[in-house]
């Protein structure tokens, strides 16, 4: 008796990867597109007056079928970036590049829509600059997103058929304030040259997290 849950749960996962949706072949897809977040605190504007943080991402992930939908596991890439004048003498900019990794399940409604909810964790390597001084630095984030796909076959009414995909999704991008306290000159360009002596800047820290929406194309396979 005491196998019983065990074995109640062998019985469902087979039941599931026996269903007609889990004998297609898994597919893999790829997308790329806009993924923006915005940041509305005063100290943002530091970067960007319009508190927006553009960026462009491309992902690829691989799906496994389940009753009702499918579990996607998903790795994707992000770089962007923003700036803004200071004083009209010089510019503050700020870039990202960042990897992350996470799950969405997509439910089937109908044929050609597909609601989904993602969790993605990553991190983001950030470099700010301000006039010739600049500071990278890195850290852990994290996305939660609820959207829609729409699926267009390439082939009607046949199982795991190539498609064309539009992806909309919004939600939170949580991101640490990240920290720039050592603003520093660029090293010289050639190694005879001696740096001129400096003291670091403290620019003080950056709030990135905020309200994240993403467009995304893509193709299944």
């Amino acid at each position: 008796m005491r196998h019983l849950p065990v074995t109640c749960a062998v019985l469902l996962l087979a039941a599931v990867l026996s269903s007609p949706e889990a004998s297609a072949r898994a597919p893999l897809s790829f997308r790329l597109g806009y993924a923006g977040q915005v940041s509305t605190p005063r100290a943002y504007d530091l970067v960007d007056e319009n508190d927006h943080l553009p960026l462009f991402r491309v992902g690829a992930a691989y799906a496994l079928p389940l009753t009702g939908g499918r579990l996607e596991v998903e790795g994707g890439f992000l770089t962007g970036g923003t700036s803004a004048s200071l004083h009209h003498a010089t510019e503050a900019k700020l870039g990202l590049t960042g990897v992350e990794l996470g799950a969405a399940y997509r439910a089937s409604l109908g044929s050609f829509v597909e609601p989904y909810a993602q969790a993605l964790i990553g991190y983001d390597w950030l470099g700010l600059r301000v006039g010739q001084l600049r500071q990278d630095v890195g850290q852990v984030s994290a996305t939660g997103l609820l959207g829609v796909s729409f699926v267009l076959p390439l082939h009607r009414g046949r199982a795991g058929t190539p498609a064309f995909l539009f992806d909309v999704g919004a939600g939170y991008g949580f991101r640490p304030r990240a920290r720039f306290d050592a603003l520093t000159p660029e090293p010289p360009a050639r190694s005879d040259q001696e740096p001129i002596p400096s003291t670091a800047l403290q620019a003080g820290s950056l709030p990135l997290s905020g309200v994240a929406y993403r467009f995304q194309v893509g193709l299944r396979l």
